[in-house]
């Protein structure tokens, strides 16, 4: 789920990750590939249903294991995956300020990174922003 989620710079829906994820998993049938990663499968379509769920989950447990932060604002729910070197030094209601924006560019990313540098990071510092409409 985190590498499909660092592919894209623009915010992604609930539906659109696990659509995503699912022509991944059977992308021989979508004509991407030569095979499906599941393995061929009468039962694949079956399972997209239920593969909304599990999109869902894996982003929870993120939550919960403390790799990432859920985040509501006004259009709906946002989480932000970062490392140490961020999230030690920076405040949440910073990372709240960066999730209200409606503009990602790489300046303020910058921003952001050069505000952990000024309160003492010295560590890596990698991001990803995944805002979600219901």
């Amino acid at each position: 789920m985190l590498l499909l989620l660092d592919e894209y710079d623009m915010p992604q829906t609930l539906d659109r990750l696990y659509a995503i994820d699912f022509m991944s998993l059977y992308s021989r049938s979508f004509g991407i590939t030569d095979k499906d990663i599941n393995g061929d499968n009468e039962y694949k379509f079956s399972e997209f249903a239920s593969h909304r769920e599990l999109v869902r989950a894996a982003l929870k447990e993120l939550v919960l294991d403390g790799m990432a932060q859920a985040v509501g604002y006004v259009n709906g729910m946002a989480y932000i995956i970062t490392s140490d070197g961020i999230h030690d030094y920076l405040e949440e209601e910073a990372l709240e300020d960066f999730i209200g924006q409606q503009d990602f560019s790489e300046e303020a990313f910058h921003e952001l990174f050069n505000r952990a540098s000024a309160k003492g990071s010295t560590d890596d510092k990698s991001m990803i922003v995944i805002k979600m409409w219901e």
